[in-house]
């Protein structure tokens, strides 16, 4: 496994990968995702692009905005290593926390989460749109004071 910081030039690979989501991102979102403050990783294995991270950094503090793993490579750690790569970059940048939104629907990232150490402190009352109607999101944050 490798990581490596996207540039524009990787957006076809950052677009393939949402592809897969239930609800996923334009690729106008993904591409005004490369501005200032913004951070965008990609995991890589045996030169195949197999999930990214974005987070943005405003002041002492990171937000998750998305992370993504192809399906065929979900359930072997690697949204783990992308969680661990983020945290790793946030106290390196001197961050004091990182906060991230997930569906209330979304068990198996708000188990990864809780795992390492996130903290729910809130809820956004029909946040993401579903369907038929609109879902809560957990509001999530985890603190870099913590050894």
């Amino acid at each position: 496994m490798t990581f490596s910081t996207a540039s524009p030039a990787d957006l076809p690979a950052l677009q393939f990968i949402e592809s897969h989501q239930d609800y996923p991102w334009s690729e106008t979102q993904l591409a005004s995702c490369f501005g200032e403050g913004y951070r965008v990783r990609l995991l890589w294995q045996d030169n195949l692009t197999v999930g990214f991270s974005i987070c943005q950094r405003v002041l002492d503090e990171s937000t998750l905005f998305n992370i993504c793993v192809l399906p065929a490579c979900r359930g072997l750690g690697f949204g783990k290593l992308l969680m661990d790569d983020l945290i790793v970059e946030a106290r390196a940048a001197g961050d004091s926390a990182i906060f991230l939104e997930v569906r209330a629907s979304n068990s198996e990232a708000i188990g990864l989460y809780r795992r390492m150490g996130f903290e729910e402190v809130g809820r956004r009352k029909g946040y993401y749109p579903t369907v038929s109607t609109r879902e809560d999101a957990l509001v999530m944050r985890f603190s870099l004071d913590k050894v």
